[in-house]
């Protein structure tokens, strides 16, 4: 009956060897979370044939679109760590409940964004923008964040979907709705297909259809009979318990990220503003560069979380400890990779966005920044990925925000502002540092494993999941 606690068989990835494992969750969910960026390079490529203005008013809007929505999508992370660790438990039954707590969670912050946008008009031209940059900046900003409910229930799924061991699915679901953003951005920004030329509009439309099309098919696999009988799919009601630990636990994730992006987009829009257009220009065309790096190794982080979850579910935490271990070799393997690309190729990575000489000039210096920043970059991403499996939130978030606001955006922009000669590498100089710092920061504290105190249910063999409870170990 659903609801019942579930002791199916047990499942199939027991016995697989630990590198297979981690591959095979950490593919298709690199593929899941670079689809977003993958979308926003895209359009930032197309845009970039009308010119610097365009790609850098959607590079600029769509960071702070992210960091609008980032702090739902830290929440639902979380439904990736209470489905793991039920799923570990082979309580399987208590994983449809999650979802459903996580689907209202994402219900009930579309409705804060939507009723927030109107409210964006000025952010831009308060922060130095030109009118012109700064009216285009709004309208990317004002469509996207139309879409906030389809991101919302379709991170719910796909975080699902990884927790109870589907990521292929999630490769699917990603490959489709980049598929179509495509599609949709050569159609909507040049014009084609019947189509009127929409210039960054339809950059902003495109993507929105993106995003339609990977939510429709990451639920159509979730409620495919195999999944939705075994997991409880359909196990829809609001559950206070459940819901409960989920906020608890996902808060300080999603303000951890919220933090994070939103300093990183005031280090674009205000940090960098006072350098002038050509160093926002080179700054956006880098961290499309950056993005592209991170976020698969983001999606390392995410199978970490799933992991770390699984196993402290089977009450195994010493194979917690070395999934994550070895999730932060294969991240940092392929983020110094990246960062050499970054540096051999430098002025030819550049060169794909602009011709311009001063923006070219700029562009080469910043690619060396994010050369090196990538090796640090990869120990912060997949250890806060283990701390968040183990439900160890709340501490890392504040670290992160304390550190990223007052490096990042305070000295970067006191740099920026009274040492102009250096250019866009005074504030990246401070950036970097905040890097190296909280990577080392993120490493030592899963390393020293207080994570292993926290409980954020109980056993499911005495006790219903129902009744959780979150205790967190001290600092």
């Amino acid at each position: 009956m659903p609801g019942e606690s579930s002791k199916l068989s047990g499942p199939d990835w027991t016995h697989e060897r630990p590198i297979v494992e981690l591959l095979r969750l950490a593919g298709p969910t690199v593929a899941q979370m670079a689809s977003y960026t993958v979308m926003q390079f895209i359009d930032t490529w197309m845009l970039s044939h009308l010119g610097v203005d365009a790609p850098t008013a959607a590079g600029n809007a769509g960071i702070f679109a992210f960091a609008v929505i980032s702090f739902g999508m830290g929440i639902l992370f979380i439904v990736n760590t209470l489905v793991s660790q039920a799923f570990g438990q082979e309580n399987y039954s208590h994983c449809g409940r999650y979802l459903w707590q996580g689907v209202w969670v994402g219900v009930m912050f579309a409705v804060v964004a939507l009723v927030a946008t109107p409210f964006v008009d000025h952010i831009f031209i308060t922060a130095g923008h030109t009118p012109h940059l700064a009216a285009m900046e709004t309208t990317y900003l004002k469509i996207v964040l139309a879409a906030t409910l389809f991101k919302m229930l379709g991170m719910a799924c796909e975080q699902f979907l990884l927790a109870v061991n589907r990521p292929g699915l999630v490769l699917v679901a990603a490959v489709c709705g980049v598929s179509v953003n495509a599609l949709a951005a050569w159609m909507m920004i040049f014009g084609h297909a019947g189509f009127s030329s929409m210039g960054v509009a339809g950059a902003a439309w495109a993507q929105n259809v993106g995003v339609f099309v990977e939510m429709f098919v990451a639920i159509v696999f979730v409620f495919a009979p195999s999944i939705r009988k075994k997991f409880n799919v359909l196990d829809w009601r609001f559950r206070w318990p459940e819901f409960k630990t989920l906020v608890t636990v996902g808060a300080p994730s999603g303000l951890q990220i919220v933090a994070d992006v939103v300093a990183w987009s005031m280090f674009i829009v205000l940090v960098m503003a006072p350098l002038g257009n050509n160093a926002m220009a080179a700054n956006t065309f880098m961290f499309r560069y950056m993005a592209v790096s991170f976020m698969p190794a983001f999606g390392i982080g995410q199978a970490v979380t799933a992991l770390v979850g699984r196993y402290i579910g089977r009450g195994e935490p010493e194979i917690a400890m070395h999934r994550a271990h070895l999730g932060f070799k294969l991240a940092a393997v392929y983020m110094l990779a990246c960062g050499f690309g970054f540096f051999i190729a430098r002025r030819q990575l550049m060169s794909v966005f602009t011709s311009d000489p001063d923006v070219l000039r700029i562009g080469t210096v910043l690619m060396i920044f994010a050369a090196i920043y990538q090796f640090f970059d990869a120990m912060y991403i997949v250890y806060y990925g283990g701390l968040r499996g183990a439900g160890d939130t709340f501490i890392p978030a504040l670290v992160t925000a304390g550190l990223c606001w007052s490096m990042t955006v305070g000295i970067g922009f006191l740099v920026a502002r009274h040492f102009p000669r250096f250019g866009a590498a005074g504030p990246w100089t401070i950036a970097t540092i905040y890097g190296a710092i909280l990577g080392f920061y993120m490493y030592g504290r899963f390393v020293r494993g207080k994570w292993r105190s926290i409980h954020l249910e109980p056993s499911a063999s005495n006790e219903s999941l129902a009744s959780a409870t979150v205790t967190v170990s001290s600092i």
